[in-house]
């Protein structure tokens, strides 16, 4: 019975994947860079900002760096550098299969990576993974999510991974805030489907408001 569920669930993630791939491709440039704006800005003003009242000073954020018609991530990063925070951005690692962290601290420093995504250039340091545990907030990509913490991505498990990792120091008393960037169009209606493996998100950032989990 397990497995048959197990297939299951895989069938419906790889089916909403090639719907939301879909969706997500025949959003305007115009609409992508607007609503991302837009939620970067709510992003700053209702979490961002507050946080960094409630640390005392600069936050650590992790941001992955957006690519083709993935909803716009460079105006946060700037936001964040601009607040004067510490902003890391991943490196995938396909050989390992897994995401490296490195600090950067200007735009200028990425360069096209693996699939053509925009990574850090080898002049940049990496952040030990010792120091996940102070990263304070997580912002990840997807395809598609709900209103309930699902989200889901392409499949390759980098983000699964890399949180099992952020959450195997839960036990020191801090677990960052896990958020994604989302279009109007990549929110959907019913539950996600989720695996054990499957991470849930705190709130999501969108240009009609926060939607807090």
């Amino acid at each position: 019975m397990k497995d048959t569920s197990a297939q299951n669930i895989s069938a419906q993630k790889k089916e909403l994947r090639h719907t939301m791939t879909v969706i997500r491709s025949h959003v305007s440039a115009d609409s992508r860079r607007e609503q991302s704006i837009t939620a970067s800005l709510l992003a700053e003003n209702e979490v961002l900002s507050p946080l960094r009242k409630k640390r005392g000073g600069r936050l650590n954020v992790f941001c992955y760096v957006s690519f083709r018609d993935e909803p716009e991530t460079i105006h946060l990063i700037q936001t964040c550098l601009g607040q004067g925070d510490r902003v890391l951005v991943p490196k995938v690692m396909s050989e390992e299969r897994k995401l490296a962290l490195y600090e950067m601290n200007d735009v200028n420093d990425l360069i096209p990576g693996v699939w053509g995504i925009p990574e850090p250039g080898d002049p940049i340091p990496q952040w030990p993974t010792a120091r996940y545990a102070e990263i304070d907030i997580i912002i990840v990509p997807g395809l598609a999510y709900d209103r309930h913490g699902g989200r889901i991505g392409f499949g390759g498990g980098y983000y699964d991974r890399f949180m099992e990792q952020i959450l195997a120091d839960k036990n020191r008393g801090h677990v960052p805030i896990r958020a994604s960037l989302a279009l109007e169009e990549q929110i959907v209606q019913k539950r996600i489907p989720m695996e054990e493996h499957d991470f849930r998100l705190d709130m999501l950032f969108t240009a009609s408001g926060m939607i807090y989990i």
